[in-house]
């Protein structure tokens, strides 16, 4: 049986706040959209607008995507914070900490695992990754139907990449240059085309820069199945609304894989295996309703 939850999807350009309906479900009445901005600004609106929302929609648990590297280990003195991302002013900030005082279990994620774990519960797969491409590159893997914990979480949008002929841009990760987030996030793509990231959506879909990103991103998709066996690899994210990238990461795929998989969904459904979310813009959101969910449905 589902609840009234609260949900907040930690963005790192922006947030979503929304408190559900009786079933558990998104709605625009009770929703937010904030701008992230600094860690103290950003949490104390969020914070301000459900403690006003509580008394008038009381909810009996929050779900917090957030995007990372995050402490997820219960036992550790930074459990809750954000610790070491690239965002200036954002390390080691104490998300869960910022919403004690509202006296209602928390339970926190990261951005991707979330979504991993209800478009695996939408599809009726007990393993799926989640993949979102836009200021950042993130990975999400649930895996028997729960998601991957372990020494931290996934971060496989840090892995080297093999260079595609004929790109020399050096990458844009502050940590490893030429990884495929540093090779393939928005930034990059920008980069490559000496314009703002605003001005991607300007590009048309038979410039050659999208091919370039896909195969970054299609190296991610088979390291990934190469790993993890999973039975899905969704991707969403800012840029992947460019549907061109899907047929291009496709293509990339089944290039790299050359034929050393020989399963129905990989040869003959690729569509189906690497596809985009159920729940398209809405998936961050609902996903962090299903996590306050996981707590109602323990007691």
């Amino acid at each position: 049986m589902s609840s009234i939850v609260a949900g907040i999807e930690m963005g790192g350009t922006g947030c979503k706040v929304a408190i559900s309906d009786t079933n558990g479900q998104f709605t625009e009445q009770y929703s937010l959209q904030v701008v992230t901005t600094t860690s103290e600004n950003t949490l104390l609106e969020i914070h301000d607008w459900l403690a006003l929302k509580k008394s008038e929609r009381p909810f009996v648990a929050i779900g917090i995507a957030c995007f990372g590297p995050v402490d997820l280990n219960k036992k550790s003195k930074t459990y809750g914070y954000i610790t070491t991302t690239p965002k200036p002013g954002w390390q080691y900030v104490n998300v869960v900490g910022a919403f004690h005082d509202l006296n209602v279990p928390i339970v926190f994620e990261t951005d991707v695992n979330a979504p991993a774990m209800t478009e695996a519960a939408l599809l009726g797969d007990t393993s799926a990754a989640y993949i979102t491409i836009g200021t950042g590159v993130g990975v999400g893997l649930v895996i028997n139907s729960q998601p991957i914990h372990g020494l931290m979480h996934p971060e496989g949008a840090h892995i080297k990449v093999e260079r595609i002929s004929g790109d020399d841009y050096s990458g844009c990760c502050p940590y490893h240059g030429s990884c495929i987030e540093g090779m393939s996030k928005a930034q990059a793509v920008a980069e490559r085309l000496n314009i703002s990231p605003s001005l991607l959506s300007t590009i048309p879909d038979d410039h050659p820069v999208w091919n370039i990103q896909a195969y970054y991103i299609a190296q991610l998709c088979a390291a990934t199945m190469y790993l993890t066996s999973v039975e899905r690899i969704i991707i969403g994210g800012g840029l992947m609304k460019r549907q061109i990238l899907f047929k291009l990461i496709r293509k990339h795929f089944h290039q790299i894989l050359n034929n050393y998989i020989n399963i129905p969904i990989i040869t003959q459904n690729i569509d189906e295996y690497i596809c985009p979310s159920q729940l398209g813009d809405l998936i961050g959101i609902q996903s962090a309703l299903d996590l306050a969910q996981t707590v109602v449905n323990k007691n």
